[in-house]
């Protein structure tokens, strides 16, 4: 780092978790501050219209400061807020999401639901550990090292009893670069995956998976990573699980996608359900159906899709697991799919882009389309002001809602409501 120390006061908490602070005309973004406090701050940053600093001292602390409770808080880049308070934490997602609606939006919202998390901890289902040289972690902030560690707070309970199996796994696979491990809180078991940059012999694998491996792990797989995505060579074992959520139970791949809070399930699935009422409805990234199935209670007929075969291959057996006839899905990118909809009555289109947000044919589609409500699930609030800008010209946000899905982090979910301006 820089050798460069400020005394810097603390106006907020923007989104990526950061302080903002001001000093000699230039703007900081600081580490491990909180609202309202005075830190000596160490830059270990500087660009052209801002810099980059981490707080070292805490000179007059914030009455919303606390202790974190993970022993790696300070080296670890998967949390930035658990040295504040968890009311706080919501305030300061509440307040990212407002500031960015104004900003780049143009909406000035007085005020948005929060739904917290039931608890702030323990939550996680899915954890992807690194691996470098016998270390299982996560990647540090400041220099991209692996921090080691014996558990992880945020991590489901389960899933910290296994560390000292994935350990021993790192010990015996010489070229481990990543496990990426999913629990089912309803079959307490495990599915993962091994990722290497080279061919894990099978019948190693095989040997390794009796001899190290604890058998409520029932399903283990080698990958390989390509252009930041996994490509599964093969798996040893079952390749799915179940997990309930209040009335569904739905069958999860090793290669799909659920929804990381278990605290929330229920009250996720029924944020974005509660107020549908269609004939008709799409829903464009639709996973293993986690909103789809639900929704099809409310309505006639619903067509979800997703890009990943895996995906629509569990949401499909899952509508049949769950009785729901009113329901199918296409494997299919959202664009796709909104273009072989082009013309067709729809009543409501549900959307949970990634973090990148909808693209412009995508946007282009829907206004021509004209469905008479959009349900945007968005993970960033940046590129979903942006999009609800483009989507103003005949649409206006009714409500937003955050839901706390991923305590401890600066990354805010939140639910988003559109209707079609009448003319």
């Amino acid at each position: 780092m820089a050798d460069k120390l400020l005394e810097l006061n603390i106006e907020k908490i923007v989104y990526g978790g950061f302080g903002l602070a001001r000093h000699g005309g230039k703007t900081y973004l600081v580490r491990y501050s909180a609202p309202r406090e005075i830190v000596r701050a160490e830059v270990y940053r500087e660009k052209k219209d801002y810099g980059e600093a981490v707080a070292v001292e805490t000179l007059l602390p914030s009455n919303q400061r606390r202790d974190p409770v993970c022993p790696y808080y300070e080296f670890c880049g998967g949390c930035q807020f658990q040295h504040i308070d968890y009311d706080t934490q919501l305030k300061i997602k509440k307040d990212n999401l407002l500031e960015s609606l104004e900003r780049m939006a143009g909406l000035n919202l007085t005020e948005v639901e929060t739904i917290p998390s039931p608890q702030e901890f323990g939550y996680r289902v899915r954890v992807q550990f690194k691996v470098k040289k016998g270390h299982v972690g996560f990647v540090r902030w400041d220099n991209r090292d692996i921090v080691s560690v014996e558990n992880c707070p945020v991590a489901h309970p389960k899933i910290n009893e296994l560390i000292p199996s994935l350990r021993e796994l790192t010990n015996q696979v010489k070229d481990l670069q990543e496990i990426h491990v999913l629990y089912s809180p309803t079959e307490e078991e495990f599915l993962i995956k091994l990722v290497t940059p080279t061919y894990l012999d099978k019948e190693l694998l095989k040997k390794l998976r009796k001899s190290y491996i604890p058998p409520s792990v029932v399903g283990v797989g080698n990958y390989f990573r390509l252009r930041n995505g996994l490509h599964k060579r093969y798996f040893v074992g079952r390749e799915y699980t179940f997990i309930s959520v209040g009335d569904f139970k739905y069958r999860v791949s090793n290669d799909s996608f659920f929804q990381t809070n278990r605290f929330l399930w229920e009250k996720f699935a029924n944020l974005v359900v509660d107020k549908a009422e269609f004939k008709k409805a799409l829903e464009l990234y639709c996973g293993v159906g986690f909103f789809t199935l639900p929704l099809a209670k409310k309505g006639n007929f619903i067509e979800g899709s997703d890009s990943n075969p895996s995906a629509v291959n569990d949401a499909q057996y899952n509508a049949k697991l769950n009785g729901i006839e009113n329901a199918i899905f296409l494997k299919s990118t959202a664009f796709k799919h909104l273009q072989l909809r082009a013309g067709e009555v729809l009543d409501t289109v549900v959307l949970d882009p990634p973090r990148s947000g909808l693209i412009e044919k995508e946007i282009e589609l829907l206004l021509e389309n004209k469905p008479e409500s959009i349900v945007y699930i968005s993970c960033n609030p940046t590129t979903l002001a942006r999009d609800i800008k483009r989507l103003s010209k005949a649409y206006r946000l009714e409500k937003s809602c955050v839901i706390d899905i991923f305590p401890q982090s600066y990354h805010v979910e939140s639910v988003n409501f559109l209707r079609i301006k009448t003319p």
